[in-house]
């Protein structure tokens, strides 16, 4: 990459460099926050159910499910998300990014009141089911508006950040089942499931007030409320700030070159080799974060345990919120690595890391199933929390973030619906069986994990280019070389914001500043 792509970081900003003490990111921040809370849900379902599991009230009610029946109860999740994706990104072209959110934090929370109120199996189901819908709409346009209302400075961190909320409901989930756990009566399942509509309830009350898309704007010929957004949250208010002068003259460039090459369907991803290159990478990452081996801990933990002699209640849960807890503290830090090691080290080391953990699991999990070593059973826990410590140093921070800023505007909601309803997709079928692999295999189905890990080893390594450095416009070209290794879009992008930002400020009678604000 181009060493001088990070051009933004050289300029005059009128921010405080300690982001805390600065009005305008500080209000970014708490935007950014409330969208980050949309994949709250998620992250909390994959929890809650390991820990439903564990309740010996939520076995009684609904009749211990397991095999099939709990792999529907879990593939009801994410079935509802495929066609939801793609509508929320068809209504986003009108509507805006903010409309979309609100409406899938809606849907999440009637949900949520459904399933937890419920008095059969039937109803617990769709009540997963229109949580599920929610999320597709939600997934696809808050990952985008995070990316594009967010401070240039703040904006990798923040980006990655966001599915680390995933653990915030995680965590929520599991020891609200701990707490549970020696209730009496219905309420020991019905309150941890009750409390799913929390995350949703804060998506909505702070995203209200979060300002809409300027990309969005500008694509819509509302240029100058464009220009005011990023003047207020990425200046203060400065609307001939050079940063925020640099920033709009991208967007309206970038935008500008999008329409010159009539990207608007979603066959436009196989019509350059460069598109065509986002897709697959954007596929894969979808399939991946259920497909490298976390899907089958995320939501079967407690079936796991029990397979290698961890069968008390207070044990699971236990195990169960104390991996959540460590999961959200190591996702956390790697979020705050992207622009200090960069992605592909991210991506490659966490799916390494995994694989060599997850071989010990295989052979500690087959010697307790062959010779009935109690040991190597136990032995098999800590591992679970090396493996999930590898996957969410890389593959928790990263699938979101970098799919986004892979992704050239015009594009982007597009992308991410064919990302969320991938993911639908490949969690329905990884949910509906891995508990009947599990049940039928035991240990050997680990090595299926295995196969799939070494795969993405490879292809992480030969076509996930790094992103470090760029901003959103810049990231999202970087896909479009020739044959020559040029990147034609890239070079006009750079040099026409330039041109056009000291243009303005020459017209303003200033010139440009060298002066770089430390993050």
């Amino acid at each position: 990459m181009p060493g001088g792509s990070a051009h933004y970081a050289t300029l005059q900003n009128n921010t405080n460099s300690k982001w805390w003490l600065d009005p305008g990111m500080r209000t970014n921040i708490y935007h950014g926050f409330g969208l980050c809370m949309c994949v709250y849900y998620l992250g909390y379902d994959a929890s809650l159910l390991t820990g439903l599991q564990s309740l010996p009230q939520w076995n009684k009610f609904f009749g211990s499910p397991s095999g099939t029946k709990l792999g529907l109860i879990s593939a009801s999740l994410f079935f509802p998300a495929i066609p939801c994706a793609f509508i929320s990104d068809k209504l986003g072209e009108y509507t805006g990014r903010r409309p979309q959110v609100w409406f899938g934090a809606t849907l999440i929370i009637i949900g949520a009141l459904v399933n937890s109120l419920g008095h059969s199996l039937g109803t617990f189901v769709a009540g997963r089911a229109i949580i599920g819908a929610g999320g597709g709409f939600a997934k696809v346009m808050a990952p985008s508006l995070l990316q594009e209302i967010t401070h240039p400075r703040l904006r990798p961190i923040m980006a990655a950040v966001f599915y680390c909320f995933y653990y915030t409901g995680s965590t929520l989930s599991a020891w609200l089942c701990f707490g549970t756990l020696h209730m009496k009566g219905n309420w020991a399942w019905r309150t941890p499931s009750l409390f799913q509509i929390f995350g949703p309830l804060l998506v909505i009350v702070i995203t209200l007030t979060a300002p809409e898309s300027p990309r969005w704007l500008v694509k819509h010929g509302k240029k100058d409320q464009a220009m005011q957004i990023l003047a207020k949250y990425h200046a203060n208010g400065k609307v001939d700030d050079p940063l925020v002068q640099l920033e709009y003259s991208e967007i309206c460039t970038a935008i500008e070159l999008e329409e010159q090459s009539n990207q608007v369907s979603y066959l436009d991803f196989f019509r350059t080799r460069g598109n065509f290159h986002r897709i697959m990478v954007v596929i894969l990452i979808a399939f991946g974060t259920n497909w490298v081996g976390n899907g089958i801990v995320s939501y079967y933990l407690s079936p796991i345990l029990k397979s290698i002699g961890i069968t008390s209640p207070v044990q699971q849960t236990g195990i169960n919120a104390g991996l959540a807890m460590f999961n959200l503290v190591v996702a956390t830090v790697g979020a705050f690595q992207v622009e200090r090691f960069g992605r592909r080290p991210l991506w490659l080391g966490s799916t390494i890391g995994m694989f060599f953990s997850y071989v010990i699991i295989m052979a500690l999990a087959a010697t307790f199933a062959i010779k009935h070593n109690k040991h190597a059973g136990t032995a098999v826990v800590p591992f679970l929390f090396i493996f999930y410590g590898c996957y969410d140093f890389g593959w928790t921070p990263l699938p979101y973030s970098y799919c986004t800023e892979i992704l050239p505007f015009n594009m982007r909601t597009k992308g991410m619906a064919i990302f969320v309803a991938t993911q639908a997709v490949g969690n329905a079928f990884n949910q509906f069986v891995n508990p009947i692999a599990l049940k039928a295999l035991v240990w050997k189905y680990y090595g299926v994990y295995l196969a799939i890990q070494l795969f993405y080893i490879v292809i992480i390594y030969f076509f996930f280019p790094e992103t470090k450095g760029h901003t959103i416009e810049e990231v999202s070209m970087i896909f479009d070389r020739d044959s020559s290794g040029r990147n034609a879009k890239l070079e006009k992008l750079e040099a026409e914001a330039i041109a056009d930002m000291h243009a303005d400020n020459a017209s303003a009678g200033k010139g440009s500043v060298d002066h770089r604000e430390s993050a």
